[in-house]
């Protein structure tokens, strides 16, 4: 048990536990006997703290004193029924009995550990059968694991879900962008059938090894369509939807937004996230099932069909700044510029320029026909050439400000190969980046 449960009961039992009946201590001594079912289920025992044993009782009016060794027993279903008889809440049950059970098959798995690595009597074969057997071995336990703690909660939990559903930092934020439209309540059932469910593609996929054959399909998109159901036991239809959305806004979408240079108002990325979920299966996704279930053929519909409805909500021109905010190019003039005043139309000319200075070094590097000394000539030239473009359309502040941030990105990608520059050291040809 957790060193933190003296606190934990304290605070949520006072009053009940100095009210305690002493049979209940009684009760523990004399451990009802499990049912069949029960005996199937619950195979493990947990370990009980060594408990300074009670002083012996003395012959007064007043209750005796409480003592947590009371509480405690061995067997798992006992433990929970104890600390049911004395009135703990269901949700500081779930916080003391979830930990508890995750250490102990923590501990069992590691006990499957593969011994030394260096069994070079081996064979291919024999290590693959041994890793296959361990897996079978730990998704056996894993299944344990929940039937335990079905028994004795009375649904499916996940300690490792509900850890990180509780964490703080940067995953915290992303969780309430995503699950803020639903209370605690809500939020816990989503993000924990989730983790359910994407155990079980885990465990599926491991089975595969990774080569999907048709009859694994069905199986694959029975598990998608579990994990709507499950949702959908949870969430009123309108908060399901809410949740495709909101999966939507944040898959694939990542450049439409202010700072890559894509302005839109938040009725319009609702609107964009609403096409996007309408031409793509977000829950398959959301499982990493997408691949799986959808062949790239079909998957590239979807996205053509997704671009073309946006491009007729958006307009051609805003469109366009969509597309370039996908290219790592132009979010780097953009970003860098956008506070010196450079125009819209003189960072769109800039772009054109830089990108076809990258397609033409390309084409330098991978010609063939060209001997060293002339493939470093065009990448100097060519550099010289962007370098002067570029000061033309940002001007002398907004080119200054974008050396300042990517002049390496910028040097890197179209200078002369390193052998050459090593050899021939600084050109009057080639502008000097800082």
């Amino acid at each position: 048990m957790r060193s933190g449960l003296t606190l934990v009961l304290s605070l949520a039992l006072t009053g009940a536990l100095v009210a305690m009946n002493i049979s209940l201590h009684h009760t523990r001594q004399a451990a009802p006997a499990a049912d069949p079912e029960r005996k199937l289920t619950v195979t493990t025992k947990r370990l009980v703290r060594n408990l300074p044993t009670p002083p012996a009782a003395v012959a007064h009016t007043s209750p005796p004193p409480f003592h947590w060794s009371a509480l405690e027993s061995p067997d798992y279903a006992t433990y929970a029924a104890n600390l049911r008889a004395i009135g703990c809440p269901e949700r500081t049950l779930r916080d003391i009995l979830l930990p508890d059970v995750e250490k102990l098959y923590v501990d069992r798995k590691a006990e499957l550990a593969d011994g030394p690595e260096d069994r070079f009597w081996e064979t291919a074969d024999q290590r693959d059968a041994r890793q296959r057997e361990r897996e079978t071995k730990l998704r056996s336990l894993e299944l344990e694991k929940r039937a335990l703690i079905r028994q004795l909660l009375g649904a499916d939990w996940s300690f490792a879900a509900l850890k990180e559903l509780r964490s703080d930092g940067f995953a915290s934020g992303i969780l309430e962008a995503l699950f803020g439209f639903t209370d605690f309540g809500k939020t816990e059932h989503i993000f924990l059938t989730h983790a359910l469910f994407q155990d079980e593609v885990r465990a599926q996929q491991t089975v595969t090894e990774g080569i999907l054959l048709d009859e694994d399909r069905p199986k694959l998109q029975a598990l998608r369509d579990g994990f709507e159901f499950a949702l959908a036991r949870g969430l009123a239809p309108t908060e399901v939807e809410e949740l495709r959305l909101r999966l939507a806004a944040l898959e694939g979408m990542e450049h439409v937004q202010r700072r890559n240079g894509v302005a839109v108002t938040g009725a319009e990325l609702r609107e964009i996230a609403k096409l996007r979920a309408d031409t793509h299966d977000m829950l398959a996704k959301a499982l990493n099932l997408d691949d799986e279930l959808y062949p790239a053929e079909l998957r590239a519909k979807g996205e053509a069909a997704f671009n073309e409805l946006l491009r007729r909500f958006l307009g051609a021109d805003r469109f366009a700044d969509v597309e370039r905010a996908k290219d790592g190019l132009f979010v780097e003039l953009f970003q860098s510029t956008d506070k010196q005043g450079v125009s819209k139309a003189a960072l769109v000319q800039a772009y054109e320029a830089r990108r076809a200075a990258e397609e033409q070094a390309h084409q330098i590097r991978a010609d063939a026909q060209l001997s060293s000394e002339e493939r470093s000539v065009l990448l100097a030239a060519l550099r010289v050439q962007t370098t002067q473009a570029l000061s033309r359309s940002l001007g002398p502040v907004g080119f200054g400000a974008y050396l300042k941030q990517h002049g390496q990105q910028f040097t890197n990608s179209l200078s002369l190969p390193v052998t050459r520059m090593q050899a021939l050291g600084q050109r009057s040809d080639v502008i000097p980046v800082k």
